[in-house]
């Protein structure tokens, strides 16, 4: 138990780290200033596109422009702000065609994949008490209720890890192919998948706790039902090849010395040809009762 204890303490931890890790790249774009500014999912060589500013970082909030390292000219913060060039710099003749043949494509990958990672980022939080719980109790229900809420965060984040790899590697490889530069955001996605690999470990580790538990009350239940289902004076000890019970009864009423009768009964059980159990009672002894004493109280039995 102290080792299950322990190590779902370390997995606990875990946890935590995936949901931190979640939480950096959802607020991706939240700040243009400070750390988050280097959390960006694409920056591109967008110059001649439409109003687009010389170099383009695109966030999960916005979008901005990039001069000697500070971020400029951004648009207006809103969530799952989409990646489409189309739409963030207007038609031109220099736009890559894919961009404005392929408009719905990137736009809809980029804010379903933000969707999916808030979906799953409410499911790492809902993980996280009854993991905590299962540290300190043995509770069935709380252990596959952590397993469920462990999985469907592991999934949600998966898809929007997915989802933003599709689009935006797709993006710097058009961008490429137009002679463009272009590279992803190496934090971003680092974080992400990162998340996704921790949140795979952890569901696992609680699927395994959870069926072990399960394993337990299961192997509980069955020896209750057999010891719910032996009769009063039956023994469970068995001889030889296992193929005969003892039954002895004991009238204890008048044992003490000098008064009572004893008397002992046995049962043989034999096996059938389908392996069941039928009980054959032995022939009844009479039983044998002192009416007499000695002066030392040892019964005197006459014929």
């Amino acid at each position: 138990m102290r080792l299950k204890q322990s190590v779902t303490i370390v997995f606990f931890t875990l946890l935590l780290g995936a949901g931190l890790l979640s939480f950096f790249v959802i607020l991706s774009g939240a700040r243009n200033s400070g750390v988050l500014k280097d959390f960006y999912w694409l920056e591109a060589d967008t110059s001649g596109l439409g109003s687009a500013p010389g170099t383009t970082r695109w966030f999960n909030y916005d979008w901005c422009g990039l001069e000697n390292g500070a971020l400029q000219n951004c648009s207006g913060k809103k969530p799952a702000s989409p990646f489409s060039p189309k739409d963030n710099f207007g038609a031109s003749d220099s736009l890559p065609a894919p961009f404005a043949n392929h408009r719905n494509t990137y736009y809809y990958l980029s804010r379903v994949a933000w969707a999916m990672l808030l979906v799953g980022l409410v499911y790492v939080v809902l993980a996280v008490i009854p993991v905590a719980v299962t540290i300190f109790s043995t509770s069935l229900v709380n252990a596959w209720l952590a397993v469920l809420a462990l999985w469907l965060a592991w999934f949600f984040v998966t898809l929007a890890a997915c989802l933003y790899t599709g689009c935006y590697v797709k993006g710097r490889n058009v961008f490429h192919d137009a002679q463009r530069s272009a590279k992803l955001g190496r934090k971003n996605f680092a974080f992400i998948w990162t998340s996704v690999a921790l949140l795979l470990v952890c569901a696992i580790w609680s699927s395994i706790v959870a069926s072990f538990f399960s394993a337990r009350r299961l192997s509980h239940s069955r020896q209750r039902r057999h010891y719910d289902t032996l009769e009063p004076g039956f023994s469970d000890d068995t001889y030889g090849n296992g193929d005969k019970t003892t039954m002895e009864t004991r009238d204890d009423r008048g044992a003490s010395r000098g008064s009572g009768n004893v008397k002992f009964w046995k049962m043989r059980v034999k096996h059938d040809t389908n392996g069941n159990q039928r009980q054959v009672p032995q022939q009844q002894q009479q039983p044998v009762a002192a009416t007499e004493y000695d002066s030392e109280g040892v019964p005197v039995i006459r014929a």
